[in-house]
């Protein structure tokens, strides 16, 4: 139990919230090998509204395909709606998603896990008929109990909650690789993906060997959602991004700054102190991955790396207000596979710069120097989630 409560309070979740628990997508349908290299197909771009912050009104936030799907490059987590994050107000939530939707970022993230966030992502959804809700499937305990009947359920209850006939993108979560019934509970998706009652199925938090079952069986993922950032490189260092790249099957990166580490914020200051490490649960978790990418000097040379080039990004135009973690951003998005980064939106207080960070791309050469200190890294060590499962 304590290894499935540990789980549960990384995810932001309590049990009194805790649910007890084909044919494979066509190449031409997603993103092209050559096209994913490069970032992901572009497809159009939304024009943000005037109602939107200042800065945001005269730039695109470009979308990607996954499978029949189109999402915005940018999306709105909402993870901090299941708590640990600070108390809110249902209203300025939802205020908070329409300027954020009318600046282009209009898919949004929650989970079945998350608390009430399905159900407030759901009721703006019901006044945007045109947003795109993502929401997981995520499996912790009765592993050997889930049944189609049980999977039905819970994807009923996903619909009601976000309000839609289908759900858009269904990401499916398994906790314990020693019970392998992952592939059958995949499978029930999958039947009801025929059903029509899921639009697309992904995975979150897969290692590439399961992710790699998953596919044999003929699971039709267009998706995987890890912790993807210049801190976090295990997507990258399993191969995994490359065998994605192989299979069309899109990233979506979250922790892409690190809750605020990887910003100008945390530039040639002191490391955070334990009383800062524990502000949020969000905090919490990305202060320990990047304790285990290296001591708090190397963290503070990839600051300033970034720093600099966000600089020359300013000077030669590129972006004339570019900072850090617009850089941090860029280096995800430009890895091979990642079709869009997930950003926590508590409020508008970053809405333009994470606009803007779809204003410009990296040079080679800046890729390079990221990649330079990156080479540097003590970890995370393994596979994705090897270490939140207690693998390593």
């Amino acid at each position: 139990m304590r290894f499935y409560a540990t789980l549960l309070l990384t995810f932001g979740v309590t049990t009194d919230g805790l649910a007890y628990s084909p044919k494979p997508a066509t190449p031409s349908s997603l993103f092209s090998r050559r096209q994913a290299l490069q970032g992901a197909t572009v497809v159009s771009g939304l024009v943000a509204s005037q109602s939107a912050s200042s800065a945001a009104t005269t730039l695109k936030v470009p979308t990607a395909r996954l499978g029949s799907l189109e999402i915005s490059r940018t999306i709105q987590g909402h993870w901090q709606l299941a708590g640990g994050h600070g108390s809110f107000r249902e209203s300025d939530v939802l205020t908070n998603m329409k300027e954020h939707f009318d600046a282009g970022i209009t898919t949004l993230d929650t989970a079945d896990i998350y608390g009430i966030s399905e159900l407030i992502v759901g009721r703006f959804v019901k006044l945007q008929p045109n947003a795109v809700p993502l929401t997981k499937f995520c499996c912790f305990r009765y592993l050997e109990d889930i049944d189609r009947a049980e999977v039905k359920r819970r994807i009923e209850k996903a619909r009601e909650r976000l309000q839609v006939d289908k759900l858009p993108l269904v990401q499916f979560f398994w906790s314990d690789y020693n019970v392998k019934r992952y592939v059958d509970v995949a499978l029930y998706l999958t039947e009801l993906k025929e059903q029509g009652l899921i639009q697309e199925i992904g995975a979150t938090n897969f290692d590439l060997k399961r992710l790699q079952e998953l596919h044999q069986a003929d699971v039709p993922l267009v998706s995987h959602q890890v912790q993807l950032s210049a801190l976090d490189r295990r997507a990258v260092q399993s191969g995994m991004a490359d065998w994605c790249v192989d299979h069309n099957i899109g990233l979506i990166g979250f922790g892409t700054v690190g809750s605020g580490i990887l910003s100008n914020e945390y530039l040639n200051r002191k490391a955070p102190t334990p009383e800062e490490m524990n502000e949020t649960a969000s905090m919490r978790m990305y202060s320990r991955t990047a304790a285990r990418f290296g001591d708090w000097k190397l963290v503070q040379e990839l600051l300033g790396t970034m720093d600099e080039i966000a600089k020359q990004v300013r000077l030669d135009g590129r972006c004339s207000t570019a900072n850090i973690s617009n850089i941090a951003q860029r280096y995800v998005l430009e890895t091979p596979a990642v079709v869009s980064v997930l950003i926590g939106v508590r409020n508008l207080e970053h809405l333009d710069e994470n606009v803007k960070t779809h204003s410009f791309q990296l040079k080679p050469e800046e890729k390079a120097a990221i990649d330079q200190v990156v080479a540097k890294r003590k970890g995370p060590l393994g596979d994705v989630w090897d270490i939140e499962r207690g693998l390593i």
